[in-house]
């Protein structure tokens, strides 16, 4: 084999490698979880002031997003459906658009790159001082005390700030389209609630 093929190969080994470590962390986490709260030794106080802290810092950037992509939306379709005569429809297309689409992928981004690299720092900075195999010595699994809280508490923030997107995205889509593009509230709301349901905001 060559060495061109050698290099090619190391490099699939290792991020299969890699990939399959992140699964089993991931599968380990969940048993942790989960065998935490059987046993009721689940840290319920570290987890909400994971929460709380990943949703401090993930909140103000996934409005400063929303606002744009809801007043992007209705510029846009406002613009295209003026000219066909579908004015009425631009809250059909804004619901489309920000509940099913761009909400789910704003809160990702936030959850992954901000909330993320802070938990991830923090995860750095306990193994720099020692934390962690302190906690190993002590008998007291890591998974459990510090992955799993943040697990779960990014996956509580993360469906409370998908509510939050689709929120501030509407209503800049909205406020733009009746106060800017002079449509009316009314055809708004009502192609709105018929092209969008409960179960969109609570699946996407």
């Amino acid at each position: 084999m060559s060495a061109d093929g050698s290099t090619l190969l190391a490099r699939g080994t290792k991020g299969l490698a890699a990939t399959g470590e992140l699964y089993a962390l991931a599968g380990d986490t969940i048993y942790a979880s989960l065998r935490g709260i059987r046993h009721r030794s689940f840290p319920w106080r570290e987890m909400l002031q994971q929460a709380w802290f990943i949703a401090s810092v993930c909140v103000l950037p996934a409005i400063l997003i929303a606002i744009p992509f809801g007043v992007l939306v209705a510029v846009e379709v406002g613009s295209i459906a003026r000219q066909i005569g579908a004015d009425s429809y631009t809250g059909a297309v804004d619901a489309l658009t920000i509940v099913r689409e761009a909400a789910p992928l704003v809160t990702a981004l936030m959850i992954a790159g901000v909330g993320g690299s802070a938990i991830c720092a923090d995860l750095g900075a306990r193994k720099i001082r020692d934390e962690i195999d302190a906690l190993e010595v002590m008998g007291i699994s890591p998974l459990e005390r510090l992955v799993a809280p943040r697990l779960v508490a990014a996956i509580l923030v993360t469906m409370l700030l998908n509510g939050i997107v689709v929120f501030v995205g509407v209503t800049g889509g909205f406020l733009y389209e009746v106060w800017v593009g002079h449509g009316t509230s009314g055809s708004f709301l009502r192609t709105f609630t018929e092209f969008t349901s409960f179960d969109d905001d609570v699946v996407k």
